[in-house]
């Protein structure tokens, strides 16, 4: 709930006990100071451009477990639409929290918002772009992509666009950006990492980017580069989040039991590496992606 509007209502006494509103219910901030801070509730801000509901039964077992963890709280998920939105969300305070996809919180990072946990998946608090090709192409590093077409996810995609076009464009490739196509390679966009390999299976392209996850277990397709290492989502707090809130909420949601993540997409929460996220804000700099951008290719 947003501050301004719980002491609104508590002023006018449209809501008569509500917590902090009556003396006699008052959430004592000594004993209780991330409900206090919170006005008795925590609104959550979900990420955009995926299911609510489906997202609602991600994060219940983690709003369980932090009730749980404080008297006098609730936890309720709050959908955003666009990625404007969650960013807004959580750094003008109309929700305490969110989760910001990496790129999101790397562009956020100059707003202070503060970093509680990171989502980790498959044991690893980060993934990587793989650039492979057939092993029947005679194609064995980046070098020989020249004049080539590969196949990759989105423009917008961190391991299927963005990372592997940097990757490219280190090796000293014209590899484009965001709004500019390459110079020295073509791309075919497949719209997703299973269709960019399929593609490049089906003999259609010289080579595919991907996420590795994707990787096939066979010596058919041969990894020839990788990317930088690509963080995944942060739980953020508001820039005005107290000291104590966020170190018992980052103590609370760090330590989440694998039996509330079993219908989640994450394994756990994290620590965070700041190091990792200035890395993927100059990637995404120098690839010309801002929240604008990306909020933009999202209406497409």
């Amino acid at each position: 709930m947003n501050r301004r509007t719980y002491l609104g209502i508590c002023a006018t006494g449209a809501v008569v006990g509500a917590a902090g509103c009556l003396g006699g219910d008052e959430i004592d901030p000594d004993e209780h100071p991330v409900a206090a801070w919170a006005d008795g509730e925590i609104e959550f801000g979900l990420p955009p451009f995926q299911d609510a509901e489906e997202l609602e039964t991600q994060y219940r077992g983690t709003f369980e477990w932090i009730e749980d963890g404080f008297e006098h709280l609730e936890v309720t998920g709050v959908p955003t639409t666009d990625y404007s939105g969650v960013v807004e969300s959580v750094v003008q305070g109309h929700t305490e929290l969110a989760n910001l996809s990496p790129i999101i919180f790397a562009l956020a990072m100059e707003d202070d918002v503060h970093p509680l946990a990171v989502n980790w998946s498959h044991g690893a608090d980060a993934y990587y772009a793989y650039i492979a090709t057939r092993a029947d192409t005679g194609i064995e590093s980046l070098e020989d992509l020249e004049g080539k077409t590969i196949a990759m996810v989105d423009p917008m995609s961190a391991s299927g666009g963005i990372f592997p076009r940097y990757t490219l464009a280190e090796a000293g490739f014209d590899a484009g950006d965001v709004e500019t196509p390459p110079g020295d390679f073509d791309i075919e966009w497949a719209g997703g990492h299973d269709a960019a390999l399929r593609v490049l299976e089906e003999g259609h392209v010289d080579a595919a980017a991907y996420g590795d996850f994707t990787h096939p277990d066979n010596d058919e397709i041969v990894k020839i580069a990788e990317s930088d290492p690509i963080p995944f989502d942060v739980i953020a707090a508001t820039p005005e989040t107290p000291e104590a809130v966020r170190e018992a909420l980052r103590e609370r949601i760090q330590a989440t039991p694998e039996e509330a993540l079993e219908e989640h997409r994450v394994d756990r929460y994290g620590e965070f590496d700041r190091d990792l996220y200035e890395q993927v804000r100059r990637i995404a700099a120098e690839m010309g992606v801002d929240v604008e951008t990306l909020d933009e290719a999202a209406g497409d």
